[in-house]
């Protein structure tokens, strides 16, 4: 601070800054100062420099020497047992060690001898063993890690150690090891003395061991290069060297960021603490994900240290990509390579000769990666050529293959085909096919490679059937041909809500299956393994269902409106029908009348049945008239019987009128009426209508009646009606109906909800109003009687209503309450109205003399305190009432809430149905909770009725009533929550049994499938696998033996089961049975307690049982309150079983592993027969004498040993081992006779050699070209080259040559080996020999016979694609021809001429239509030379579809051309037709508007001078404006035509581009075309010129008639006034021509000679002036005066 200080002070910058670096020289020599004290310090407490920084020993160039082959060599070592670490690495671990066992006190009073004490034991006990030398070939073996890594090295190899192996002291030699040897453990004069001597540092076997090491870093460092290339390419990153591109920490930190997805900070420069941090930053991100770093340090990377960086980037492997390894199966305490190795041996289960077991020599032959990848796409492996090539083969196939499905090649197969491959490298290979290959997700839900192809095939047929079922719906669905009957409409929509509702959930349940196999499918189709055809997607079934359901959708809608017509047509014809019965009864009952009234007349008698005949008729004719307009309705809306119900309207019509002409005719014989006799006859008949027609005739009939009888209907009438149609439409009304049943005062009651007494109590309160004063007044009474009988009126008033309030009831339920409220509530209105009658009262005391005064005085003042009485009465009753009301509609609302929980809970079923115990749970819950929540509002409404108590109030009972109702209903649902409590723990026990019992049945019965399917076995069974599953079977045994105990459990919990089937209504007892009460339950006919056994008679109904007591009464009681007690039969009987089941399981289990145990001696015994049988005279040749008996022996003692296996076995019988002793004598004699045939057959096995060595060099050359050709068969011919046909034609003829050489050479060797069949024919390489050679000749038959095909099937394809290119360019010449950029001229040539063109090709095209049907009949022949092959080789033709689809597609295209052309000369016709039209009518209007126009411009160039030429060019452009009206019709034609062309000439140009669209997309070559500019638009904007200037000509001629009109007016106007003016001025130049007359003559007399002339001039301009009116003429004649005056 104070040298700043002083720098500040100095001003020169010259002086500052020498000064700063005097300073900054001065700091830099104090530092070195203070290290070079601090390194001797450390160097006197014997502290190395290495413990400080960070244990280096000694500087980064000889760590960078020695530390590969030092790190290389503990990587070896401690792979293998009894490994003992060299000095300076246990001395690494050690002595932090004992620091961490001991406190720093007691570290610190440790004496430098006890120091030194420990280093010689700990030196003496850290030699590496001789063993080591002799094991380094050993496979390494993973050993648990310790946790404790406390040196540099440990990293490099990522194995984890044992600390306590290496402190273990087993043996006490002192000699020095060979490890010690290695230059990093000599001591310093040690290594030196070996450079004096002048020999190497390294012995031979340190050599081998780092050449070792060595090779394996390589292939690490290629291995992890090409890791990290496949991350880094993600971010457009690369790797070349490992070491080196790692060191400035970019890279790394890219890594972790593609790895991880999380952006790490990085520092941008480029020195080397830049390098340090960013390395760092990558160290500290790995700390935080807890990766476990051991001594790596950012210097290391930076430095390049090979071991570090190579173990960095393992411990990422690990980390990133390997940790996640997860399997089916696994345990809790496997790592992550015995993961992968696990999920290894899972995937290459069941793949014969192949077997993981490691990570090293067991992938070396190259054939588990195959299986692995065969095992997931079996189309991509042969697993059968993968037997039989070489390792480096199926490397580089595995690779291959691979690398397709996007595992990147890490490996090279040499890296692999060594002695011991790299493990790491191996593995991270192998982790990188784990994760491309597809999973079964952890949750369980997904498809294994095993179920694929079956799924697909589920998935296919659920498709298939979907969609054929959606589309043939639909089909079913768009149909629109209803019926027109009612209930065949009815059945069909009926069908249809079916359908809706009863087919498609199963259906949306189905293709919601589709989906979800989908998803899981989805995986398999991503990778490659299913290939998913078109159509078979899930929104492609999305895509048809959307289609059912519009057609459904669209059906509903046509079909539900059509339902609800031919419904209310169907009621209006039901109507009619009803209509018409009843109007045939009324015409009946009128015909008997008439016929009565008849026989009456006949008699003399007096009429009787006129007014109920009248009736009859009138009623008869409403309902005519109502089934007119009903039968016009029918018809109208095409009802299916509309014309059977309108004859029968007109019958009923004809009826009605010859019943009306039959009774004019028999009443107008009888006497006439008198007007009393008419009225009565029309009030009878208005009666008997309104007391027996009434109820069936509306309101406007019935006012129709009273006032008389309707006119009649007439036959006309009646036809016009039904023919014209009425336009009036019926709607049915739907009116309440009465129901004479039930009396008015049930219904009342039942409205109102009062019962019959209440009501009749609140009619005695009704209110009689008190007498007014004007009632009283009478002629007889004076006015002081008349007030005291008005008093006495009041008081007796008064006390009566005092009367009613002092016995008034207050009700006993909540109706009644209301009830009372309401009546005093009309009460005290009465009362407090009373008031007006006091007040009139005191008034009329006024008027009360003395004898009367003072007892009105005492009568008034006692009707005032009674009133004053009645009224508080009055009011304290409101106030009553009104907390009474209060009281029990709370109590009311809260009993009705118990009342329903009682319900609920009485009702909730606790039997087996209900299975679900969560929502059993969740309803105690949730009830608890309620009470918890009504237990407050109930204690409330218990504290009102104690306070209405405590207070006296008047309707105690009522109170008291409620307050107990409540309490007992209160406590009657706690108990019944006790119930429920009781019943969900039984229900729980229960079902948790019943569920426990089934999972322990499965479980059994699983085991037991599993152990007969596991365990069972036969002679087939495999001797490995026999011998692994007895093993297993042991432990199974020990799993078996555990179980007893839980289900030693579940009998016990059996006894205590309760039984819950009674309970279910459907289970009706047989017999009674015993229950047990869980709460009190009392009521008059029974009473139970607690604990209580009872006997359940009936259990009909699920919410009461019929229960009979302990003392013998039977009643019906809620079920809820009892139990049915132990014991379940069904539980105890299921126990059982699942104990007989667990001992049948436990039997099979001994019977399967004794049948084992005899099948594997069975199968030692076979084998060792086989092996004899197997034995021939070349295996006899190479036995040394002595093992012939051995042979024998073995097959003895196997014999032994199988017969003490099968005492008890099951699989073999008597017989059997009868049957193998006789084999064993048979294997014996056998075995002595081929003693004695091996030396006979030595000479025949010489000539079978020769002649087999060169069948089979005739077999590989025949293979070779077999090979060949399958392979040119196989792979298909370019598409559309002709060259590479012929090509392929002359390789297969050369082929074919080669083969004829072979066809030679096979009939020469077949010559010779026959005469060796017939010299040796009892040789036993007869057989094999011909076999081979019989084999050879039948595939050269086959291979010749494929090759002389496939000639003529390569022949036919040329000629094929000959074709397919011609007719291709023909088709290509005529799309190109129609897709040409000609815009359609509005020009009649330009049409025609391009008809002619389309004529000329169409001409063209019918023409050349045999170059289709040539292409066609070669297509033909090569399907039959394709066939052939198919059938006869099985070799499908992968050329032939091709060129099949591209002729459809071109013969498509063909008839596309065809149908162009055809449409294009269809359109082009209307387009002519329509452009010959409009140019028509548009010429004519053009040279019309254009005569109008200069017409216009003659008329504006002259306008007229007055009003007479004005008035007549008016006329003459309004007979104009009339003709332009007249043109509006040719105009609006002339728009019709050009909106024809118009729209023709778009859809021809739409036509074109839509053809050019498609032939563009066919031909794959999109070409941008420039718009051309459509005649279409020209032709409307001629015509819209046209109208416009047609609209400015009607504008122009309509504002200048209304001009020249306003003008003519003006102008008349003017020149009126222009003649008076012209009279004035004319006056005015008489008179000043006199005046200038006389000054003429004045001047005369005294001017000269020039006065006569201007006197002359002026004159004239006095005359001119006459003729002018202007002002400006008078102007001119006064300046001529001036003039003449000068």
């Amino acid at each position: 601070m104070i040298a700043a200080a002083f720098l500040v002070l100095l001003r020169p910058y010259s002086i500052q800054c020498a000064l700063f670096l005097l300073l900054l020289l001065l700091g830099t020599i104090a530092t070195i100062l203070f290290f070079c004290c601090w390194h001797r310090k450390l160097q006197k407490g014997r502290h190395p420099i290495k413990s400080v920084f960070s244990g280096r020993s000694r500087s980064r160039d000889a760590v960078m020497r020695t530390h590969h082959f030092r790190s290389e060599v503990i990587y070896l070592a401690r792979n293998l047992k009894g490994f003992r670490p060299s000095p300076r690495h246990i001395r690494r671990r050690v002595i932090p060690r004992l620091e961490e066992t001991q406190s720093l006190a007691e570290a610190r009073q440790l004496s430098e001898q006890e120091t030194s004490t420990k280093k010689r034991k700990i030196k003496k006990a850290s030699r590496v063993q001789p063993e080591f030398y002799h094991s380094v070939q050993v496979t390494p073996t993973r050993k648990p890690s310790s946790g404790n890594a406390s040196y540099r090295c440990s990293m490099s190899s990522s194995v984890d150690f044992s600390d306590e192996d290496d402190l273990s002291q087993k043996s006490g030699s002192l000699s020095p090891a060979p490890g010690d040897t290695l230059p990093w453990n000599l001591p310093k004069h040690e290594r030196s003395k070996r450079k004096i001597q002048g020999g190497s540092v390294l012995d031979p076997a340190e050599r081998a061991v780092l050449r070792i090491a060595d090779e394996r870093d390589k292939v690490q460092k290629k291995t992890f290069t090409k890791w990290i290339n496949q991350h880094l390419m993600k971010v457009r990153k690369h790797v070349n060297d490992l070491y080196e591109d790692l060191r400035d920490g970019h890279n790394l930190i890219s890594l972790l960021e593609v790895l991880s997805g999380d952006t790490l900070p990085r520092e941008k420069g480029r020195m080397r603490f830049h390098r340090l941090q960013n390395v760092q930053i990558a160290l500290d991100y790995l700390k935080r994900r807890q990766v476990k770093l051991v001594n790596i340090r950012n210097d290391d990377i930076t430095d390049g240290n090979p071991k570090l960086t190579l173990g960095l980037i393992w411990t990422i492997i690990l980390h990133f990509q390997i940790s996640d390894i997860h399997v089916t199966g696994e345990s809790e305490d496997m790592s992550a390579k015995e993961r992968l190795l696990l999920w290894t041996q899972q995937t290459t289960e069941g793949y014969a000769g192949i077997r993981c077991e490691n990570f090293t020599t067991c992938w070396r032959d190259g054939k588990l990666f195959n299986a692995i990848i065969h095992k997931y796409r079996p189309d991509l492996i042969d697993m059968n050529t993968v037997a039989v090539q070489s390792n480096l083969a199926n490397l580089e196939h595995a690779f291959f293959v691979a690398e397709k499905l996007g595992v990147s090649r890490l490996l090279d197969p040499e890296d692999v085909d060594v002695s011991s491959p790299d493990e790491k490298s191996v593995i991270t290979y192998v982790s990188s096919l784990y994760d491309a290959f597809p999973k079964v997700p952890e949750s369980g839900e997904g498809i294994s490679a095993h179920d694929v192809e079956v799924k697909w095939v589920e998935y296919q047929n659920m498709v298939n059937y979907l969609i054929q079922w959606i589309r043939h719906h639909a089909a079913i669905m768009a149909d629109r041909a209803f019926p027109n009957n009612p209930v065949e409409l009815k059945a069909l929509y009926n069908q249809y809500l079916q359908f809706k509702e009863t087919e498609i959930p199963p259906k949306e349940i189905d293709k919601s299956k589709i989906k979800h196999l989908y998803k899981l499918l989805e995986v398999w189709i991503e990778f490659g393994r299913i290939r998913l055809p078109q159509g078979y997607h899930p929104n492609d079934i999305e895509k048809e269902w959307g289609k059912l359901i519009i057609a459904m959708l669209e059906r509903e809608k046509r079909l539900r409106p059509e339902v609800e017509r031919l419904d209310m047509l169907q009621q209006i014809a039901n109507r009619v029908q009803r209509d018409s019965l009843s109007c045939e009864d009324k015409l009946m009952l009128a015909r008997n009348a008439v016929q009565s009234d008849a026989k009456r007349l006949e008699s003399g008698l007096q009429f009787q049945n006129e007014a109920e005949i009248a009736g009859y008729l009138l009623e008869s004719e409403n309902l005519l008239r109502q089934q007119v307009m009903d039968a016009q309705i029918l018809i109208d809306g095409k009802y299916y019987q509309a014309d059977q119900l309108v004859q029968r309207v007109a019958k009923l019509r004809d009826n009605l009128m010859a019943l009306r002409s039959e009774c004019s005719s028999i009443y107008s014989k009888g006497r006439t009426l008198t007007t009393e006799q008419t009225k009565m006859m029309i009030s009878g008949i208005t009666q008997s209508l309104n007391s027996g027609f009434a109820p069936n005739l509306s309101p406007s009939l019935n006012s129709g009646l009273s006032q008389g009888l309707s006119p009649s209907l007439t036959s006309s009438s009646l036809t016009s009606g039904l023919s014209s149609g009425l336009s009036s439409r019926l709607t049915p009304a739907i009116t309440p109906a009465y129901t004479p049943g039930f009396p008015p005062r049930l219904i009342q009651s039942y409205v109102t909800g009062v019962d019959t007494g209440t009501l009749q109590t609140l009619k005695l309160m009704q209110v009689r109003k008190p007498l007014m004063k004007s009632a009283f007044v009478d002629q007889n009474l004076t006015e002081e009687e008349v007030n005291m009988k008005f008093v006495q009126d009041l008081l007796r008033w008064v006390d009566e209503m005092q009367v009613q309030l002092d016995r008034v009831e207050w009700g006993s339920d909540l109706p009644s309450v209301e009830s009372h409220v309401e009546n005093h509530k009309n009460v005290h209105k009465a009362i407090e109205e009373f008031e007006s009658s006091l007040k009139e009262a005191k008034i009329s005391e006024i008027q009360m003399t003395a004898p009367l005064k003072l007892s009105y005085a005492e009568k008034l003042h006692k009707l005032e305190s009674q009133y004053a009485k009645l009224l508080n009465t009055s009011r304290n009753q409101e106030r009553h009432l009104d907390t009474l009301h209060n009281f029990v509609s709370r109590a009311t609302r809260e009993l009705i809430w118990l009342n329903e929980k009682e319900e609920e809970e009485v009702a909730y079923d606790w039997s087996e149905r209900n299975t679900n115990i969560t929502r059993k749970k969740e309803y105690h819950t949730e009830l608890m909770r309620e009470l918890d929540q009504k237990e407050e509002v109930i204690k409330s409404v218990q504290e009102i009725a104690e306070q209405l108590l405590f207070e006296n109030h008047p309707a105690r009972l009522t109170i008291e009533a409620y307050r107990a109702a409540l309490q007992t209903q209160w406590s009657w649902i706690l108990q019944l929550c006790q119930c429920v409590e009781q019943h969900l723990r039984e229900n729980t026990a229960y079902f948790e049994f019943f569920n426990d019992a089934k999972e322990a049945t499965e479980f059994l019965k699983n085991l037991r499938d599993a152990v007969h399917r596991k365990y069972s076995c036969d002679r087939s069974s495999s001797i490995h696998k026999l011998e692994d599953l007895i093993q297993e079977s042991m432990e199974e045994k020990e799993q078996l033996l555990q179980y007893k105990s839980t289900v030693a459990g579940l009998v016990g919990r059996a006894k205590a089961v309760v039984q819950l089937k009674p309970r279910n209504p459907d289970n009706p007892l047989k017999t009674s049975i015993p229950i047990k009460a869980i709460c009190d339950y009392r009521q008059i006919e029974i009473t139970i307690y607690k604990d209580d056994e009872c006997v359940l008679a009936s259990n009909s109904h699920r919410a009461k049982w019929k229960v009979i007591s302990p003392s013998g009464n039977e009643a019906m009681v809620p079920s809820v309150c009892f139990t049915v007690p132990p014991p379940n039969k069904e539980a105890i009987d299921t126990a059982n079983r699942i104990e007989q089941q667990y001992q049948n399981v436990l039997a099979l289990w001994h019977e399967s592993h004794i049948n084992m145990k005899s099948v594997v001696s069975w199968h030692y015994l076979t084998n060792e027969i086989e092996t004899v049988r197997a034995s021939n005279v070349a295996s006899i040749k190479t036995l040394l004498p002595g093992e012939h008996q051995q042979v024998l022996s073995n097959l003895q003692s196997r014999f032994d040993d199988f017969l003490e296996d099968s005492q008890e076995s099951k699989v073999f019988s008597v017989a059997d081992i009868a049957q193998l002793e006789r084999e064993v004598n048979v294997c014996k004699q056998y075995y002595q006779e081929l003693l004695k045939s091996a030396e006979r057959e030595e000479h025949e096995e010489s000539v079978y050699n020769l002649y087999i060595s060169e069948v089979r060099n005739i077999r590989l050359r025949l293979e070779n070209c077999e090979d060949r050709l399958i392979r040119q068969i196989r792979t298909p011919l370019e598409r559309d080259d002709l060259h590479e046909s012929v090509f392929r034609i002359s390789e297969q003829e050369k082929l074919k040559k080669e083969l004829d050489r072979l066809k030679e050479d096979l009939e020469t060797i077949t010559d010779k080996c026959d005469d060796f069949f017939n010299q040796a024919a009892g040789s036993p390489s007869v057989p094999t020999l011909r076999s081979e050679l019989n084999l050879v000749i039948q595939n050269m038959n086959q291979i010749y016979s494929m090759s002389s095909i496939y000639i003529e099937k390569l022949k036919t394809v040329n000629l094929v694609l000959k074709n397919t290119q011609g007719a291709e360019a023909l088709v290509k010449l005529y799309e190109t021809k129609l897709c040409e950029e000609d815009a359609l001229i509005a020009d009649k040539s330009n049409i025609e001429g391009l008809m002619s063109t389309l004529k000329q090709w169409r001409s063209e095209v019918d023409e050349k239509r045999e170059v289709f049907h040539a292409l066609e009949d070669e297509l033909q022949k090569a399907k039959t030379i394709s066939d052939q092959m198919f059938k006869t080789h099985k070799e499908r033709d992968l050329d032939f579809d091709w060129h099949k689809e591209k002729a459809d597609q071109l013969t498509e295209r063909w008839q596309n051309v065809h149908s162009q052309i055809e449409n294009r000369l269809r359109d082009l016709e209307g387009i002519n037709k329509s452009l010959k039209y409009y140019r028509d009518t548009y010429g004519a209007l053009d040279n019309w508007i254009k005569q109008v126009e200069e017409t216009q411009q003659k008329f504006q160039e002259n306008p007229p001078q007055n009003s007479k030429g004005l008035a007549k060019q008016l006329s003459q452009q309004k007979m104009l404006v009339s003709e332009i009206e007249m043109k509006q019709n040719k105009l609006d034609e002339c728009q019709k035509h050009a909106e024809q062309y118009s729209a023709a000439v778009k859809d021809y140009e739409l036509q074109t581009m839509t053809y050019r669209a498609m032939v563009d997309s066919q031909q794959k070559s999109p070409v941008k075309r420039r718009r051309m500019q459509s005649s279409s638009d020209f032709i409307i904007q001629e015509f819209m010129d046209l109208r416009t200037r047609y609209t400015a000509l009607v504008t122009l001629m309509t504002q200048y008639i209304k001009f020249a009109g306003d003008s003519l007016k003006r102008l008349e106007e003017e020149e009126k006034s222009v003649e008076e003016e012209k009279k004035e001025h004319i006056e005015k130049a008489g008179d000043l021509l006199k005046w200038v007359s006389n000054a003429t003559k004045s001047l005369s007399a005294g001017g000269g000679g020039e006065q006569p002339e201007k006197t002359q001039f002026l004159k004239k301009q006095v005359l001119q002036s006459r003729l002018k009116t202007d002002g400006a003429c008078w102007i001119q004649l006064c300046s001529l005066l001036l003039f003449l005056v000068c």
